[in-house]
């Protein structure tokens, strides 16, 4: 296991990947909800929102960063290559 983490190696443009990726945005959304449910319940000493529905919107956020993850996206990665017949 730990062969594999030694191999792992950041991307070239982790700048333009932190500042307009999507997957990063919603990652940071997810955190940033995660953090009000717990701060929210911590000062307060009640639940504004239910837990149930904080936890969904932060799955659904973390599914969005997942999906976005695997589309490609012109502003980070440029743009596709052509794939016209008879390119090989």
């Amino acid at each position: 296991m730990f062969a594999a983490l030694s191999k792992l190696r950041p991307v070239q443009d982790i700048d333009k990947v932190l500042t307009k990726a999507w997957s990063v945005r919603f990652l940071i959304l997810a955190t940033v909800l995660d953090a009000a449910q717990t701060g929210v319940s911590f000062f307060s000493g009640s639940e504004l929102v239910r837990p149930g529905t904080l936890a969904a919107l932060n799955m659904v956020l973390a599914l969005a960063a997942l999906g976005a993850r695997l589309i490609a996206q012109e502003a980070v990665s440029g743009p596709a290559p052509s794939t016209t017949p008879g390119d090989a």
